[in-house]
């Protein structure tokens, strides 16, 4: 499977894409390789690209007024990365995002996209139904923050991001979780006792 068809594949699901238009898109896309460690994006920075991640793993964070660092979101194979508030406000973005793993990305210009979504409506329902699942995603993590307990959220962190356990620092998922790293040791440690 190439760079693109595995794109193709996600974007597929999405709806029926012609293949005049995916073929377009090729030209459209870039490839970019991040070291671990390295910013895809970096708060405080305008952003202007919409990647979707071949390999790898992505870790969204904000840092706190205290200079800790608060995991939003995690992003592997197959995922969209994308500071899309920065982009649609014009603005510098609030987090960051990092790579946790060596990553290979294709990425487009934001001003490619607007294009895109210009130019045939099949773009037009791809960009909606992202943003549904992004909107969703967005909306369960905000009341997990609010209503459940720190147990619950390890628990749907794990049904969330299948796979994803083993590839991450405890720091990370504590952080997404909004609990110590001791804590979580505790909650795993309940967890596992029968």
């Amino acid at each position: 499977m190439t760079n693109f068809d595995q794109l193709f594949y996600v974007l597929k699901s999405y709806c029926d894409i012609p293949n005049e238009e995916l073929d377009r898109i090729k030209g459209l896309f870039y490839s970019c390789k991040l070291k671990k460690g390295e910013l895809f994006v970096r708060s405080g920075n305008m952003t202007h690209t919409i990647g979707f991640i071949l390999s790898g793993l992505l870790r969204y964070f904000y840092i706190d007024r205290n200079g800790a660092e608060c995991t939003k979101a995690f992003a592997a194979e197959n995922d969209f990365a994308v500071s899309y508030g920065s982009m649609l406000l014009n603005q510098p973005s609030a987090f960051s995002i990092e790579a946790l793993e060596d990553t290979t990305l294709l990425y487009i210009h934001y001003s490619e996209w607007k294009k895109l979504l210009d130019s045939t409506s099949c773009w037009n329902v791809v960009a909606r139904k992202v943003m549904e699942k992004i909107y969703v995603i967005k909306q369960i993590r905000e009341s997990q923050l609010l209503l459940d307990d720190a147990q619950s959220r390890y628990l749907h962190f794990i049904d969330q991001y299948p796979g994803l356990y083993n590839r991450l620092k405890q720091h990370h998922i504590a952080s997404y979780l909004g609990i110590t790293p001791v804590s979580l040791s505790r909650i795993r440690k309940k967890i596992r006792e029968p």
